[in-house]
């Protein structure tokens, strides 16, 4: 009976260890594709004009209410407009909509509902010295 017992502490805790591991396999692989998101963001960008900056500065300053984002940094601002198809490609979307906000400072995206003025999820990041991440969110 004593032997079964640690037969079965010892299974769940193998279990528990495979369950972290693919956790974090996910989240690693999440990271990733916002990566690339993030680069293809970045090279959409036609330029900055005095309303896009000052639209992404209020988005920020909302921001600013519920989470800390260094005041030394510009952090990309990018407006969902096709959530179903980031939906389909990356998990990290399973909450917005259309017209949420997606910040990306140099450690971390934002996903920010601005009607319900939330913050809906937030991954790590990690963007080279070029502008493209080199770690990102992995899925959940």
């Amino acid at each position: 009976m004593g032997s079964s017992r640690k037969i079965l502490s010892l299974l769940l805790v193998v279990a528990l260890a495979v369950l972290a591991y693919v956790n974090y396999t996910k989240r690693i692989q999440l990271a990733m594709e916002l990566q690339k998101l993030s680069v293809q963001m970045e090279q959409l960008q036609t330029g900055n004009n005095p309303q896009n900056v000052a639209a992404a500065k209020q988005i920020v300053d909302k921001v600013r209410r519920h989470i800390l984002i260094p005041t030394g940094i510009d952090p990309t601002v990018a407006t969902i407009v096709d959530v179903n198809t980031l939906k389909s490609r990356n998990e990290f979307y399973k909450d917005a909509k259309n017209g949420d906000n997606l910040i990306v400072t140099p450690t971390r995206a934002i996903l920010y509902d601005p009607d319900k003025d939330i913050i809906l999820d937030v991954v790590p990041v990690q963007l080279t010295a070029q502008g493209a991440a080199s770690s990102a969110p992995a899925k959940k």
